[in-house]
C-alpha cells in the first residue's frame, strides 16, 4: 500500500489507492448551510464564474496567470504549521477555456477569505442574426403536399 503526500506522519490515499474497508470519506460536518461542494462553477449571461475553497491560503500565496489565451491557471498554499504537525496544503488548477466563447485574456481572479474567485467573460454574440434564423424556422409551414413523390 503507498502512501501518497503528507508529512509522513499519517496516511492520505488517492480515490484508487485508497482501501475498500475504510469508511468514506464525508463533506465538512461543521458546515451548516451553502454548497458543500469545495468548488463550483457557474455559466452567467456574460461570463463564466467558478468558485473553489482553498482553505487556510493567503491572497499573498495565490498566483494566476493566462496561458495560450485559453488556459486560466491558478495556485496558492496554505503555510505550513510545524507545531500542530501540519504541512500544509497545496491548491492549483487549470481551466481551459474555449477562445471562441471566452476571453480567457480578460479572466479576474482573487482569494478572499480563503475562497478563490475566477471570472472569465464571454465573448459578445450576435443575438440578431442566430435568433433571425431560429424565426425563420419556426415560421416553416409543413404540409401533406412536401411529402408525397
Amino acid at each position: 500500500m503507498s502512501k501518497v503526500g503528507g508529512s509522513g506522519k499519517g496516511f492520505s490515499y488517492s480515490d484508487r489507492q485508497r482501501p475498500k474497508n475504510l469508511p468514506p470519506i464525508r463533506s465538512n460536518r461543521f458546515q451548516k448551510s451553502g454548497n458543500k461542494e469545495v468548488y463550483e462553477t457557474k455559466d452567467m449571461e456574460n461570463a463564466f464564474v467558478m468558485r473553489v475553497d482553498m482553505p487556510g491560503c493567503s491572497a499573498s500565496s495565490f498566483v494566476y496567470r493566462v496561458e495560450e489565451d485559453k488556459n486560466v491557471y491558478f495556485s496558492a498554499h496554505e503555510p505550513d504549521m510545524p507545531e500542530y504537525g501540519h504541512d500544509g496544503r497545496k491548491y492549483e488548477g487549470t481551466l481551459v477555456c474555449n477562445p471562441a466563447v471566452f476571453e480567457a485574456k480578460e479572466a479576474k481572479a482573487e482569494l478572499v477569505d480563503g475562497v478563490m474567485w475566477l471570472t472569465v467573460p464571454k465573448i459578445p454574440r450576435e443575438e440578431e442574426s442566430e435568433h433571425y434564423v431560429l424565426q425563420r424556422m419556426l415560421k416553416l409551414k409543413i404540409t401533406s403536399d412536401m411529402f408525397r413523390s
